[in-house]
């Protein structure tokens, strides 16, 4: 038997997952976007709140680098940087912050191994 576009098993595996991402890309846009809008009290961007994670766990040697472009941000082992997108790296919103500190995780984890 062989696998074809509109077998079964196409409609019953990747017709579900395709239609779950695009509900989890909805999710993290619209829950992004709803706590941007809450600074923190201490006004620290983004980027402050990376370099302290990062600086905390030894890891003075990454970078941070502001990104183009919305929820771009990833940290690339390969140069051993943290870039944030330009709505994470200079803002104080809450959602920064959060953002800032998972992608500082992930250098944690490189890290770590």
């Amino acid at each position: 038997m062989f696998f074809y576009p509109t077998d079964r098993y196409f409609i019953l595996l990747v017709v579900p997952a395709f239609l779950f991402s695009l509900y989890a890309q909805f999710k993290v846009k619209s829950t992004f976007n709803k706590y941007r809008q809450v600074i923190n009290r201490r006004g620290l961007t983004g980027s402050d709140i990376a370099r302290m994670i990062l600086e905390r766990n030894g890891l003075r040697s990454v970078g941070i680098q502001p990104a183009h472009g919305e929820l771009t941000d990833h940290y690339d082992p390969r140069t051993r940087v943290v870039r944030l997108s330009e709505p994470v790296y200079a803002s104080t919103s809450i959602a920064a912050i959060g953002v800032a500190a998972h992608e500082t995780g992930h250098a944690i984890q490189h890290k770590e191994g």
